[in-house]
């Protein structure tokens, strides 16, 4: 056991590896980063499902035809012209 105590000692009097300072910071901007996609993933999902929705709903809700109103149309017209 005496070996194994003196090889922890050994190990505690090493210096740290200065990356282990920074890791909190990477961890958390990785975090940040992938809770942006979620909620860019989910902001997608529910924009898609609202077309989808406000679509369905314009093709149940019956409409008029559609006719032209032959309101401010020119003499020169090519159907006036053409007589129709």
């Amino acid at each position: 056991m005496s070996d194994l105590d003196q090889l922890l000692g050994q190990m505690r009097a090493m210096p740290v590896d200065a990356r282990l300072e920074q890791m909190d910071g990477v961890v958390m901007q990785g975090v940040a980063r992938r809770r942006e996609r979620g909620v860019a993933l989910r902001s997608m999902m529910f924009a898609g499902l609202l077309a989808l929705g406000i679509g369905w709903a314009g093709s149940i809700v019956p409409s008029a035809p559609a006719q032209a109103a032959p309101i401010g149309m020119s003499d020169y017209a090519p159907s006036r012209l053409l007589g129709q």
